[in-house]
């Protein structure tokens, strides 16, 4: 394989530790902010994080899938017929992506939007306070998704290693 292919594979390591480590610093984080913060202050720092926090996943996510598809075009080229040997951990590190990708869809695009753009039942045009418990049930819903993706993005790393020696 040339060179450009395990570069490919260390940019692809580090942002797999970048995507992990978000997930689970913003984890750690919420929890951290809950304590501390009234509910309202809360869920206004919690908007103003997920402005920053999805876009950086969303990056992470994206550039992790163009780097593992092109390095899988070098692995698939080099093994030649010996590439049927990785199908079961190389089809369930797939599964498990696909599901990550719907899981942060839902995340970003069915939660965190509507903390936001404050559409739904806490924007509207209507005070902040108003909307506080509704805001705080989404939290709590993002809270749970990005855990479920946090467990799937685990496997999926556990798959991933498994390709190089199988099961």
């Amino acid at each position: 394989m040339q060179r450009s292919y395990f570069w490919i594979l260390y940019g692809h390591l580090a942002f797999a530790c970048l995507f992990v480590g978000g997930m689970t610093f913003f984890s750690l984080l919420v929890r951290s902010l809950k304590s501390r913060l009234s509910p309202e202050e809360f869920a206004g720092e919690i908007a103003s994080i997920l402005r920053f926090y999805h876009p950086f996943i969303l990056i992470c996510m994206g550039t992790l899938i163009m780097s593992g598809a092109w390095y899988l075009t070098g692995i698939k080229i080099a093994m030649g017929a010996s590439f049927g040997t990785i199908f079961v951990p190389l089809g369930l590190k797939l599964g498990v992506v696909f599901l990550i990708v719907m899981g942060l869809s839902f995340q970003f695009f069915g939660l965190g939007l509507r903390l936001t753009r404050g559409t739904g039942p806490a924007g509207n045009g209507r005070p902040i306070g108003d909307g506080t418990p509704e805001r705080l049930k989404i939290i709590r819903w993002v809270e749970i998704a990005n855990f479920v993706n946090i467990i799937l993005a685990l496997l999926a790393v556990f798959f991933g290693l498994s390709l190089s020696k199988g099961f």
